[in-house]
């Protein structure tokens, strides 16, 4: 009986993950629409701010411009702000970071892989403790199975010498440890 109840909380478990990455899917296209409609209201004011320019250089003073186009480079540096907040709600939806060269990890990255930037550790978060429970209807005889499985081999060249940690395929340095791969 318990082994059915294990199937049904693993696949439960797994409709709720897809569940939940669908959401997030749809929240990041969503946000990906609003930056799109807001880079088009951009290149609207850039082709305002070009036709008054051009108003002024006909009329020969291009201080006349000048009146109509701060308004508008003001909106698009407003503009760009909300672009910017659309951007770090995205990158907070994926569970991730820039790096000061430019690559984007994931935010549990201590070391960027790409320049060996050090990241700040983490401030630790106080969780509440739980008792763990225990299934009494388990057999020991199941946990001793699956710890007799054979391990599956690892390429050693993607593994960190120092720390062990797995690393990208384009690894300079161990986003764990820092120390260089190569």
């Amino acid at each position: 009986m318990s082994f059915f109840k294990k199937l049904t909380d693993t696949v439960s478990k797994g409709v709720s993950t897809a569940t939940e990455k669908a959401q997030q899917t749809v929240e990041i296209t969503r946000l990906n629409a609003q930056i799109s409609g807001k880079r088009k209201e951009i290149d609207k004011l850039f082709a305002s701010i070009g036709e008054s320019v051009y108003e002024g250089y006909q009329a020969h003073d291009l201080s006349l411009a000048q009146s109509k186009v701060i308004p508008k480079c003001e909106e698009i540096t407003a503009i760009h702000v909300e672009i910017a907040a659309l951007n770090d709600r995205i990158k907070s939806i994926r569970n991730e970071k820039d790096c000061v060269c430019g690559k984007r990890l994931p935010e549990d990255t201590r070391f960027c892989p790409a320049c060996g930037n050090r990241f700040p550790d983490p401030i630790p978060v106080e969780l509440e403790k739980t008792p763990v429970q225990v299934d009494p209807y388990v057999p020991d005889e199941l946990d001793s199975e699956q710890s007799d499985a054979p391990s599956v081999a690892t390429d050693q060249r993607q593994i960190c010498n120092s720390c062990g940690t797995p690393l990208y395929a384009d690894s300079h340095f161990c986003p764990a440890c820092g120390e260089p791969t190569r």
